[in-house]
């Protein structure tokens, strides 16, 4: 896949505005809130884009400040706006109350009529998006927020199997947005067009509705991948962390990749919690910097669980670490200063 290296991977999905209460406050306390701006495919493309990739995204925006800053951000990365849409709608938002100790970090979103839950599949030129791009990464949070980017999703899907571009695929199952039926319908849909999909266990059993053997969970996990390989041979790889919760301040991740014959496992992390959101998108960033970059299974997920890892420790949405940090925490592990 090393062609890859001299194209584009680009991005589709929604960026919304994140508001913060400040110093762990909850929501009934604040008057205040700090701003960030991201999604989870954005994260994705940014935190490549920081790995050294060529990367594009594709989205539409409102025609207004909002919008500007949106762009203003993702330029501030080099990645390629030129297949963002701007119109009619707003900016949808997100609240996120951090949680601390036993208290769980909770999400209210406000993101109805957002301008591109209200976009046509006429409004996007996916020839025209897909120029110059080897590799494309949506994910479930999309398609279930209109019909109309149901079934552009799944058109761009085709277009990329048509034209021997790459499609990444992270399920991101969002109860709130809609039904465990629905995402089935989905999945079973756009599946047959994946080379990369990011499924975790509860994908397979609660949405897939694949039988688990009630083995531990790494031979349950495979045998779940295999059943998926068999359904869908055209996939590659797919790939999921396991998070341990010993607090909502500290967290243990172990990342696992399969390539249809093995299954390859990372070494587990135990870190302290800055911010939670972002780390699967960091994740996921990490195995696909791995599969362009031609690395070998093992040396794949360890990337991904430790570009996972650090995002838990940088503010934002955004994955704000180089190829060499990475690298760094796994060969040398935690440093006390870096001289």
């Amino acid at each position: 896949m090393s062609e890859a290296n001299n194209k584009k991977v680009l991005g589709f999905g929604e960026v919304m505005l994140r508001l913060i209460p400040p110093n762990n406050k909850k929501i009934i306390q604040s008057n205040s809130f700090e701003a960030i701006y991201g999604g989870g495919e954005a994260n994705v493309i940014a935190s490549l884009s920081c790995f050294g990739h060529k990367t594009k995204f594709a989205t539409k925006l409102p025609d207004n400040s909002l919008g500007d800053k949106v762009i203003r951000d993702l330029k501030g990365f080099d990645i390629d706006t030129s297949s963002v849409v701007r119109g009619e709608g707003r900016l949808g938002i997100y609240f996120s109350e951090i949680g601390h100790g036993y208290r769980s970090t909770e999400v209210i979103y406000d993101r109805k009529y957002s301008a591109i839950s209200m976009a046509n599949k006429e409004e996007f030129d996916i020839k025209s998006m897909l120029k110059d791009v080897s590799l494309v990464h949506m994910s479930g949070i999309t398609p279930a927020l209109s019909k109309e980017l149901y079934n552009l999703v799944i058109d761009i899907a085709k277009h990329c199997k048509q034209n021997g571009i790459l499609v990444s695929l992270d399920s991101n199952y969002r109860a709130k947005l809609w039904s465990l039926e629905e995402a089935k319908g989905f999945l079973e849909k756009v599946l047959p067009y994946v080379d990369i999909a990011f499924l975790g266990k509860l994908d397979m059993t609660n949405i897939l509705k694949y039988k688990d053997n009630d083995l531990d969970f790494e031979d349950s996990l495979k045998d779940l991948y295999k059943e998926l390989f068999k359904n869908y041979p055209n996939i590659k790889y797919v790939a999921c962390t396991k998070r341990s919760v010993h607090s909502i301040n500290e967290n243990s991740l172990k990342g696992y990749i399969f390539d249809g014959k093995d299954i390859y496992i990372s070494n587990e992390y135990t870190f302290d919690i800055l911010d939670r959101v972002g780390g699967g998108d960091a994740f996921t960033a990490g195995i696909l910097h791995g599969v362009i970059n031609n690395m070998d299974s093992k040396k794949t997920v360890e990337f991904g669980v430790c570009a996972s890892a650090l995002k838990h420790s940088i503010r934002g949405d955004i994955n704000l670490v180089d190829e060499e940090c990475v690298i760094s925490l796994i060969d040398k592990g935690l440093q006390n200063i870096k001289r």
